[in-house]
């Protein structure tokens, strides 16, 4: 296998919440592009290290590092274990969010301040010390995950407090990314759409998918992994900023 098979040959990546469902598939698509990978996960220690073992299959380093994302003493630890053991961190998938379905108004205080902190704060509580790593090196690649809409004004109903921390998520994207730049380090976000995975069958995710998606049906693990590839890799030098919506055009 050649470096273009493998462009991440040598670098170290972190993505949050990849014990399962698209974390998991970014975990693996990252290690097959040649990066070493750390895979985070809260209380699924069984399922992450199985990943681990995955990953270790490619003839990658991996670890699995148990943190709760929404803990900014959790966060610095596993970034700081991460560098001690991989070596450095190259590579940030915040991947991580909380999502519940139903009316703004049925939400009590505790549950919105709970998807508010797992979404955004996670984001801001992982990026800050993975920064501190990155910009001595004068390299590095920050990959949000966002959600389909929450990078223009519109509304979708039911998922207002995890829609507004996504939305939160893309601002904080194109901050950084102005901010980071100067040291080599890119920042972009991956807006997902109805996706199919371990969690949501093809057919539960097909009801999900209105008629107004134009390809007509639902997205699938492996079309989040190839966008979070590209901008994890040399190819995407010169990429900042951005907001990648993939969703089969249901956001427009």
């Amino acid at each position: 296998m050649d470096a273009a098979d493998r462009p991440l040959e040598g670098r170290v990546a972190l993505v949050t919440g990849s014990s399962r469902g698209i974390g998991r598939h970014i975990a693996l698509g990252l290690a097959r592009a040649g990066a070493d990978v750390a895979v985070n996960y809260k209380q699924a220690a069984e399922a992450a290290g199985k990943v681990v073992a995955a990953i270790q299959a490619e003839g990658r380093r991996s670890l699995a590092v148990g943190a709760d994302n929404t803990d900014p003493r959790a966060c610095r630890a596993m970034v700081r274990r991460v560098v001690e053991e991989l070596g450095r961190l190259d590579v940030l998938v915040n991947n991580v969010g909380e999502f519940a379905y139903k009316e703004t108004r049925e939400h009590a205080v505790e549950e919105f301040d709970r998807i508010i902190r797992g979404t955004i704060g996670a984001t801001f509580y992982c990026t800050m010390p993975a920064l501190e790593d990155m910009r001595p090196r004068r390299w590095g690649r920050v990959i949000n995950l966002g959600a389909a809409g929450a990078d223009r004004a519109g509304g979708r109903a039911r998922i207002g407090p995890h829609l507004a921390g996504k939305s939160a998520v893309v601002s904080l994207t194109r901050t950084l990314a102005v901010e980071e730049g100067p040291f080599g380090i890119t920042v972009n976000a991956v807006c997902p759409g109805i996706i199919e995975d371990r969690d949501l069958s093809r057919a539960a995710a097909g009801r999900m998918t209105d008629r107004r998606n134009p390809v007509g049906r639902p997205g699938t693990s492996d079309d989040i992994v190839d966008a979070v590839l590209f901008l994890a890799s040399p190819r995407a030098s010169f990429v900042t900023g951005a907001v990648i919506v993939v969703s089969g055009g249901w956001n427009l």
